[in-house]
């Protein structure tokens, strides 16, 4: 009813004397143009609000979906760890030997006695040897090598077991002799165990233990050191 008492004034100082009639049919008919505008415009207005209302709500939804399919998938991966108790550990631990990150090790065939490094991470065993050489005896390859990087550094003599592919960092990769040993462990004798022949001179531990040997044989508890040595 406003746009009605706007609008009259305004015509009825246009048409002067025009005849009420004519007045009143040219306002009804510019009321009516009008009413169709504003009734388009709004049809326009709560289309284009329907139609943003629907994009936002559909990314909103694709966006969510995302997320709970991402959580649905965390869930199956996810594995619940328990603690265990101090008699569990007992069972665990029951005939295993209990290592530290680094403990003595024995070469049995060569009486020398080694700080080795345990590493969990490392699949197999490894020896720092200098001065190694590979030849044949029989028919079979074998290498000689020492343990100290002296000149009159005894030498000693193995079969050739196998030539393994060691991955380093990166994509590097090296391939390496590989004999079997016998070592000394915790007063244990573990004979014909495979390490691997290496330069570790500039490593601070000329012997490294693998998981290959500590399997099944022992737990390592990678915040202690010389643990062994307290049993």
């Amino acid at each position: 009813m406003r746009k009605l008492y706007v609008l009259l004034p305004l015509t009825l100082f246009l048409v002067g004397c025009v005849s009420p009639s004519v007045v009143e049919s040219d306002v009804i008919s510019d009321l009516q143009l009008v009413s169709t505008r504003v009734e388009l415009m709004e049809q326009e207005l709560s289309r284009q609000i329907v139609e943003n209302c629907g994009e936002n709500i559909e990314r909103l939804d694709s966006s969510l979906g995302k997320k709970i399919e991402r959580l649905r998938k965390a869930k199956a991966t996810t594995k619940v760890v328990e603690l265990c108790t101090a008699k569990d550990v007992s069972k665990v631990t029951k005939g295993k030997l209990l290592l530290g990150a680094v403990e003595e090790v024995s070469m049995s065939k060569e009486g020398i006695q080694f700080n080795a490094r345990i590493d969990t991470g490392a699949d197999t065993s490894s020896i720092g040897v200098y001065g190694l050489k590979d030849f044949e005896r029989d028919g079979k390859k074998w290498v000689k090598f020492s343990l100290a990087s002296s000149r009159d550094a005894k030498v000693y003599e193995y079969p050739v077991f196998d030539t393994v592919r060691i991955k380093q960092s990166g994509d590097l990769t090296e391939d390496r002799i590989e004999v079997k040993v016998d070592i000394e462990l915790g007063g244990k004798q573990y004979r014909k165990q495979l390490f691997n022949l290496a330069n570790r001179s500039y490593l601070d531990y000329q012997i490294l233990i693998g998981r290959s040997f500590l399997r099944d044989i022992a737990i390592v508890d990678v915040s202690r050191k010389n643990l062994l040595r307290a049993q």
